[in-house]
């Protein structure tokens, strides 16, 4: 099984066969070819590779450009293959200089893959925590409503919707919008606040 399934975007063919080389000596799997930005946009698109490399100079358009959407839209990780460092837009890329060695083409490989992992755990750490903001928002609403209408102490309306989660196999969260939505639900028209 391949490392990593790549496009590789070189307008040159030599260039393209070296690159092609290279990452098979590293256990690559090329999985398309593009020589220009729209034909790299579009194969990207199709084979979802894990990795482009690619040819700052790619003709049909500004290829910078292109790997910035290819990296913010997770469709892939971008290594640029350059000839020049002077452009000050390659600080926000991986890149390796022609010429290379494969162990330098190695290391920025698995450089921008171990990058990309550490991104992709740092999203999902994200989402967790905004779900797990949005849930205790959801409870601590529903706490204060079922106090409100009840007449029960906070850690009495908690134990009430947890008492219902439990014995219904519901998560607390799904507990609590269900009071909330019983509570607009009930109230009378006009009536924001409930009161």
């Amino acid at each position: 099984m391949p490392r990593y399934k790549v496009v590789v975007a070189d307008a040159n063919p030599t260039q393209r066969r070296h690159l092609k080389d290279a990452l098979a000596q590293i256990g690559c799997q090329v999985v398309a070819e593009a020589t220009s930005v729209p034909d790299l946009l579009r194969k990207v698109r199709l084979t979802s590779p894990q990795l482009v490399v690619l040819d700052p100079a790619l003709g049909g358009g500004r290829a910078l450009e292109a790997a910035r959407i290819v990296e913010e839209d997770g469709l892939a990780s971008v290594v640029l293959v350059v000839a020049d460092t002077r452009d000050p837009q390659l600080r926000d890329f991986h890149y390796v200089v022609r010429p290379f060695n494969e162990g330098a083409f190695s290391a920025a490989v698995d450089a921008v893959m171990l990058h990309r992992r550490k991104v992709e755990e740092l999203r999902r750490e994200v989402r967790r925590l905004r779900d797990t903001l949005e849930s205790r928002k959801l409870v601590e609403k529903a706490k204060g409503i079922l106090m409100r209408n009840l007449g029960v102490s906070e850690e009495q309306a908690y134990r009430s919707m947890q008492k219902q989660s439990m014995d219904k196999g519901i998560p607390l969260k799904d507990i609590a919008a269900a009071v909330i939505l019983a509570s607009e639900v009930g109230r009378p028209s006009g009536d924001e606040k409930g009161e």
